[in-house]
């Protein structure tokens, strides 16, 4: 992996220990550019098209952050893109705060639009030792992995739908948790103006509350949706065997 963040000064870097490192698949270089702005960073995912052919792709930018308190925190942004023959791009921005106590780690992937393979992607982090359950890029980077991140479908409708859904995608992600099945957050209307975020395992509602803001009970909330869903993975696991006579 090589150092990034040129902007940032050299004592800073050191301090941290931020690392990054791309690979060149396809004659597609995607790349993770950081500068430090006021004291945040700001994360571009960026992509060049070294080939003479137009591409059709899809991108996955995702930050996970862990601060001292051990609190969690995610941003995933995906999304279609074209690419014209030798064609630079900036696909998204993320800003994130991060003091020299927090961990923090960054991919970039980016996919074919057909095969649905990566063909590019790039990573960073820093005091990725901070992290008590690690997320290795290879691990992150494989097909069932990749698989896996895709199947968390975000289909909510407020800022406290997409806050539970960073939540829930973090823990999932942190503590290396996978299923067999689909994963759907939904957000309806509830009495007044008030919204009931529901959890479905595949088209089964499993898990129903209210959309609250406070961060205690979304936590909470998190951790009744990933019980839970574990313990329909675990009934669904008896259910497939069968009974054995």
């Amino acid at each position: 992996m090589k150092n990034i963040c040129k902007s940032i000064s050299l004592m800073f870097l050191i301090f941290c220990g931020i690392k990054s490192h791309a690979q060149d698949l396809n004659k597609v270089i995607a790349k993770i550019e950081t500068h430090d702005v006021e004291g945040a960073f700001n994360l571009k995912a960026v992509v060049q098209n070294q080939s003479e052919v137009f591409r059709s792709l899809n991108y996955i930018f995702l930050a996970v952050k862990k601060d001292k308190g051990k609190n969690m925190s995610s941003s995933k942004q995906e999304n279609k893109f074209t690419l014209l023959p030798k064609e630079t791009k900036v696909l998204s921005e993320i800003s994130i705060n991060a003091n020299k106590d927090d961990a923090l780690k960054v991919y970039l992937f980016i996919k074919d639009e057909k095969t649905a393979k990566v063909i590019a992607k790039d990573s960073l982090e820093m005091n990725s030792k901070n992290f008590k359950n690690a997320v290795s890029y290879e691990k992150t980077t494989n097909e069932e992995n990749m698989m896996m991140t895709s199947l968390v479908i975000n289909d909510s409708k407020t800022r406290i739908g997409d806050e539970f859904y960073r939540k829930l995608f973090s823990v999932l992600m942190l503590n290396d948790i996978k299923f067999g099945f689909r994963v759907r957050i939904a957000e309806l209307p509830s009495t007044g103006t008030n919204m009931m975020l529901q959890i479905f395992a595949n088209d089964e509602n499993i898990l129903s509350f209210m959309a609250r803001p406070e961060d205690d009970y979304l936590d909470d909330a998190v951790q009744q949706t990933v019980a839970g869903l574990i313990a329909y993975d675990h009934d669904r696991q008896v259910n497939d065997k069968g009974f054995i006579y």
